[in-house]
């Protein structure tokens, strides 16, 4: 019997303050253009989920993270409707070098600090459901992905 395959996927959560979150602005994205979402990408093949968020953080905001100051947060098992299940890993960095800019201008628009505790209407749905999760100490849940709009 063959085993399905899940892809998985890290998200980057940087804090300014206690209460204010890093959030990008998609676009040029099949996925949820308009939307804000945290910093993320895929974790590629033969590479560990630390890995992919120090390369993510670099080509996407172009700040050098050390694994030392990477903070495991939590995982969601994210159901999608049209895409496979995947498994999502959320980590908050502490500290890291550089400023942070869009290095990606094709699939980013803006740069947007909200309030985690009051999270805007139009950030991602899963991503909202796994951060206020989190909030409330909740380190592993299942979420699903309903506003797929492109």
């Amino acid at each position: 019997m063959e085993r399905e395959k899940f892809l998985s996927s890290v998200y980057i959560i940087i804090r300014n303050n206690k209460n204010e979150i890093l959030l990008q602005r998609r676009q040029g994205t099949k996925l949820w253009p308009g939307f804000l979402a945290l910093p993320a990408g895929h974790i590629d093949e033969n590479e560990n989920a630390y890995d992919a968020l120090i390369r993510e953080a670099k080509e996407e905001l172009d700040i050098t993270v050390e694994i030392k100051n990477i903070i495991d947060t939590f995982v969601a098992n994210r159901q999608n409707k049209s895409l496979p299940p995947y498994y999502d890993v959320y980590f908050e960095i502490n500290d890291y070098v550089g400023t942070i800019k869009i290095m990606e201008p094709e699939k980013c628009s803006e740069l947007v600090c909200a309030d985690i505790n009051n999270l805007p209407e139009n950030i991602i749905d899963f991503e909202k459901e796994a951060i206020i999760n989190n909030l409330n100490g909740i380190k592993f849940s299942v979420v699903y992905a309903d506003n797929e709009k492109n």
